[in-house]
């Protein structure tokens, strides 16, 4: 199913005049769940479905999306016509089709100004407001520039666990108990949860990952800055979850990672060691989290736009605290240490 953009309707109206003084004509196709087949020209795609004017008929009709099975086109069309940053139904459909199980229910569509919630939960709209927040809260303190372009980020809200677990093992590769064990997970361009408390954390600490990968556009840096950054940002909106509780204690009685050795990481939560001692993963959570608050806070904040620069330039750590401070990995987790007082 596509969308003819404006002008090129224009376009294939005039040749579809030129066309019908010598024949009728059949330039486009509904394919339709019952099995008839419509011909004529589409001049519109909306929300609800397809303006479509039929062979022979003088006035179009809407016919509605969810009784089309396919629709061919004369005219093969661009691709900015498939990224409309407010979703057209056509990305929505797409979506549906190649993400969710119908046995799911259907599907709600909320829009915000930032954010599309695919629901089958009722509490889509406070959903909207939770990731409006983190979006707001977020942008203060990491700022960037509001792209026009920019896609609506998707939310995935499901009424039930069960069904989130499915959704998780069907488009991530996690096992059922892995997807059993988070309460939401960011990964792409999408976030998604299922029904609870639409302020807990956890949508504050995804919310926070969604935008590093499509608002800062930064994938890189490694698993101790991606969960530094949610879980630092999520200390500066729940003070109950600052990384900085503890650190001091953590850091005097050595029960810290080294940072270089933290850097090198693949995963925080996944390492070998970290999956034997469970509390081992979540101590280096919070510490990544702390190690960004430093460079956030500390005395070099002023340089920290220029790290995250560094890393959209694909240039590692150790080269980036280097051209930005003048100091090594082993420098700066001293001044970490001595940020907090160890």
């Amino acid at each position: 199913m596509q969308r003819i953009p404006s002008a090129l309707f224009v376009l294939a109206l005039a040749m579809a005049v030129i066309a019908a003084t010598a024949a009728p004509l059949h330039a486009d196709e509904l394919h339709l769940t019952n099995g008839k087949v419509l011909h004529g020209l589409l001049e519109e795609q909306t929300r609800g479905g397809y303006k479509f004017l039929e062979v022979g008929a003088k006035r179009s009709k809407t016919v509605k999306t969810r009784t089309v099975e396919k629709l061919v086109l004369t005219f093969k069309l661009p691709d900015f016509v498939y990224e409309d940053p407010e979703w057209s139904q056509q990305m929505v459909d797409d979506r549906l089709l190649s993400d969710f199980d119908p046995e799911w229910g259907e599907m709600e569509i909320l829009r915000s100004k930032h954010y599309i919630v695919f629901t089958n939960s009722s509490a889509g709209k406070k959903y909207l407001e939770t990731m409006e927040d983190t979006y707001k809260r977020f942008r203060k303190i990491f700022p960037f520039e509001e792209n026009k372009d920019a896609r609506l980020m998707p939310v995935f809200l499901f009424k039930t666990r069960q069904h989130y677990i499915e959704y998780t093992v069907k488009n991530t590769g996690l096992s059922e108990s892995q997807a059993a064990g988070t309460g939401g997970h960011a990964w792409k361009d999408y976030y998604a949860t299922y029904y609870g408390a639409p302020k807990d954390p956890v949508h504050y600490h995804e919310g926070a990952h969604q935008l590093v990968h499509n608002r800062l556009e930064i994938r890189g840096g490694g698993s101790w800055f991606q969960e530094g950054m949610a879980v630092y940002f999520e200390g500066t909106v729940f003070t109950a979850e600052d990384p900085a509780k503890g650190m001091k204690s953590e850091i005097r009685s050595d029960r810290h990672t080294p940072l270089p050795e933290l850097m090198e990481l693949r995963s925080l939560l996944m390492s070998s060691d970290s999956n034997r001692d469970a509390s081992l993963g979540s101590r280096r959570y919070r510490q990544a989290g702390s190690v960004v608050k430093f460079l956030v806070e500390g005395k070099h904040k002023k340089r920290y736009q220029d790290m995250l620069d560094g890393l959209k330039a694909g240039k590692k750590w150790p080269e980036i605290f280097q051209e930005t401070c003048g100091l090594t990995v082993e420098e700066i987790e001293e001044q970490w240490k001595d940020f907090y007082g160890a």
